[in-house]
């Protein structure tokens, strides 16, 4: 019994000191997409439709969630859900769709987007371009567009602050 577990031992001792060999130290690691993202769509100027924000959520499992501002209402960051795939070292292409509604909330159709997107070499910036392509709720195609450009930073993460007091209640009037 003792021998199974020094062998055990042993062999968890060498599979760890093999993963510890094969990652070099003092080299950051390759941010990559994933991450959070903070970017500016600039529909091109045919489309009359000013810029507008976009944030997008790239996950390891190569999966994605856009929300973001623009359009006429309802569309106040409908959520959309789609996927990612690595071109090269440092382009990807993004397929996401989001759904759309009227003023009543009521299903109008579906936006399939494409794209192509890269981060900076230092990993802190986003540029790329978007294609949409517009369904009615049959899922026929009522026209597509491109492209829109796409450029944004990461989200990162920030040192909590505390504030003394509550900046969340209004002040109080004097009297």
């Amino acid at each position: 019994m003792k021998s199974k577990i020094v062998i055990v031992l042993l062999l968890t001792f060498v599979t760890a000191a093999a993963a510890f060999a094969a990652s070099p130290s003092g080299q950051k690691p390759d941010k990559g997409l994933v991450g959070t993202w903070v970017t500016t769509v600039a529909p091109p100027p045919e489309a009359e439709v000013p810029p507008f924000k976009l944030i997008f959520s790239f996950m390891s499992d190569h999966n994605l969630i856009a929300t973001g501002t623009g359009g006429e209402f309802p569309a106040l960051g409908n959520p959309c859900l789609g996927t990612w795939a690595k071109n090269s070292d440092d382009e990807y292409t993004i397929t996401y769709v989001c759904l759309d509604f009227d003023a009543k909330f009521q299903l109008t159709g579906m936006d399939k987007l494409t794209g192509q997107v890269s981060p900076n070499a230092a990993g802190g910036t986003l540029s790329g371009s978007i294609a949409l392509t517009n369904f009615d709720p049959d899922g026929q195609e009522v026209f597509s567009a491109c492209c829109a450009t796409l450029e944004g930073d990461r989200l990162e993460v920030e040192s909590f602050s505390k504030v003394n007091g509550s900046a969340w209640r209004a002040p109080r009037l004097r009297k």
